[in-house]
């Protein structure tokens, strides 16, 4: 699958930051990356409204668009709303962010160039993506998360945006294996590094050599994680060998080093029987 390409010109391209009980810090993290994009959209899915905290961001401009769901409606959704505004604003790429991931401007000026190179030798990229981690190589990947990424509004309106039903986890991998099914590719650049934090994770010794990376999400986070495993297993086989090793991790993980066990194995439980129900969006 070919994307459009933009005649060897600047890509203009808007961006997309999920907010949910911001801070200060959360404003320092956009400060990070506004000035490489032409319009962002702030979609914010706390309880209230923080409109406040962009006064900077908005007295003398309207680059920075604030759209308050005033509830969690799960990041899906939050950014299929970013999304849409910016296709609704005639732009073909869209930067994902995650509230607490932030871009040196070295680092962002980087990205660009290489984006703008790559994109011309490869049409059928639709995701660029940082190095979010030490563990990811130069090239082509099959999953990667969903901020930092420069994803191509063409592909993301071919395979429908990001499914609100799975409201949070799994929400990333399920856009790169559709975009994959429809023959398209994601890319990841090294040499480009985004500040990022990923829960609460921990490495623990376990069976010496060995060491058990632990993420300490909480309980209802558990809960997402076996639902939507379980069923993005079920929608992408081929692209999920995986995934028992990763439950399997995940089980030994709160057994033998997470607090609150029980209550986490039971909400694990209460995820895997409402995916056998098929009972989906926010759970209730």
């Amino acid at each position: 699958m070919s994307i459009e390409q933009n005649n060897g010109k600047s890509t203009p391209f808007a961006g997309v930051v999920v907010w949910y009980n911001p801070t200060e810090k959360e404003v320092e993290n956009i400060k990070s990356y506004l000035d490489f994009v032409q319009h962002l959209y702030v979609v914010d899915n706390s309880a209230g409204n923080n409109l406040s905290l962009l006064s900077e961001l908005t007295r003398d401009s309207d680059k920075v668009e604030y759209i308050p769901n005033l509830d969690n409606l799960g990041i899906a959704t939050a950014l299929n709303k970013g999304c849409e505004r910016a296709l609704e604003q005639g732009y073909n790429w869209i930067l994902t962010m995650d509230q607490d991931s932030s871009f040196d401007r070295a680092e962002m000026t980087k990205f660009i160039d290489a984006f703008e190179t790559k994109k011309l030798e490869d049409p059928t990229i639709a995701v660029f993506t940082p190095l979010t981690n030490e563990y990811q190589p130069e090239g082509y990947a099959s999953r990667v998360i969903t901020s930092g990424n420069l994803l191509s509004l063409i592909a993301y309106k071919q395979i429908g945006g990001f499914d609100d039903t799975l409201f949070i986890d799994e929400v990333d991998h399920d856009l790169c294996y559709k975009l994959t099914q429809l023959k398209y590719t994601i890319y990841t650049f090294s040499n480009v590094h985004m500040e990022h934090k990923i829960g609460d994770g921990k490495s623990h010794p376990f069976l010496y050599p060995r060491r058990l990376y632990v993420m300490h999400h909480g309980a209802i986070r558990k809960y997402y994680i076996i639902r939507n495993r379980f069923l993005i297993r079920d929608r992408f086989p081929s692209f999920t060998n995986d995934y028992a090793k990763f439950n399997l991790i995940l089980l030994l993980g709160v057994i033998f080093f997470e607090k609150q066990k029980l209550l986490k194995l039971r909400y694990m439980l209460r995820g895997y029987c409402d995916y056998k129900k098929n009972r989906l969006g926010r759970m209730r």
